[in-house]
């Protein structure tokens, strides 16, 4: 019989932690017994049953229709893990038994970083084209410590400050990168023939096709705000935080409206 070596430097476990983290369920009974659930809507059971057959661990996979605060009508896929070393693994590894909890943190132990985050994007995030047709890729989270650990991993690829802070009407940091610098995360988390939701593959391509306008000037080494430049606009007029700062009046006025709106910062 081969031998099963459970660890998150393998791409599937890494993305599979990260998406148990967002999407999974963990349930701890007496003598012993529990399982790991996993449900997505039903247009996305073609990655539970990818799943299913990469996990070499007994497992079950059914459908259910219920209401929810969405809809009257969902239906979704169940994926079911009852083994107790994959649970064991789960648990030493980090995920807490219960309810999803807001201070989930990153795994205890060596991961690999691009299919782990892939795997909080495809539960907690979004990728695609904006509005305006611009790339982007956004993960929202409760979670200082994955919070962080993310914001250091976009760092490492753009080469840039990211700084994010919760938003106080949601208790929720909403982490947002556009442009070239979602093209170079998009490129590393969905690499080609990863493991991931369909309809998010799918966006990944339209964030990695486009190019931007030549009539679209780039801004390099854009100057950044500090604490006090901060302290400063929100203590003194337009007009003099123009002058001191050295900052145009449209600069000063949006820097503003983000700090009232406590809105976090993000790379163009």
């Amino acid at each position: 019989m081969k031998e099963i070596i459970l660890t998150l430097e393998n791409p599937f476990y890494a993305y599979l932690f990260g998406l148990i983290q967002t999407d999974g369920h963990l349930y701890q009974n007496t003598r012993n017994r529990g399982r790991l659930s996993i449900e997505l809507s039903q247009r996305d059971e073609e990655l539970l049953i990818k799943l299913q057959k990469a996990l070499p661990f007994n497992s079950s996979l059914s459908r259910r229709k219920r209401n929810t605060n969405f809809s009257e009508d969902y239906h979704s896929a169940v994926w079911n893990v009852f083994d107790k070393r994959f649970r064991d693994f789960l648990i030493e590894n980090g995920i807490p038994c219960g309810r999803k909890m807001d201070n989930i943190t990153i795994p205890v132990c060596k991961y690999s970083k691009p299919d782990y985050f892939r795997g909080l994007i495809d539960g907690d995030g979004s990728l695609g084209l904006t509005g305006n047709g611009f790339p982007f890729i956004s993960f929202i989270t409760k979670s200082p410590k994955i919070a962080f650990e993310y914001i250091d991993f976009i760092q490492s690829i753009t080469k840039k400050v990211k700084t994010s802070s919760k938003n106080k009407r949601d208790g929720v940091f909403n982490i947002a990168v556009f442009k070239e610098d979602a093209q170079e995360i998009v490129n590393l988390l969905y690499y080609q023939n990863c493991l991931a939701l369909q309809r998010k593959i799918m966006n990944a391509e339209n964030v990695l096709r486009w190019k931007r306008p030549e009539t679209m000037k780039r801004v390099e080494n854009r100057k950044r705000w500090t604490k006090s430049e901060d302290d400063y606009i929100l203590s003194n007029s337009v007009k003099d935080a123009m002058i001191t700062l050295e900052r145009s009046q449209k600069s000063i006025a949006m820097r503003f409206w983000r700090l009232k709106s406590d809105k976090q910062q993000v790379t163009d």
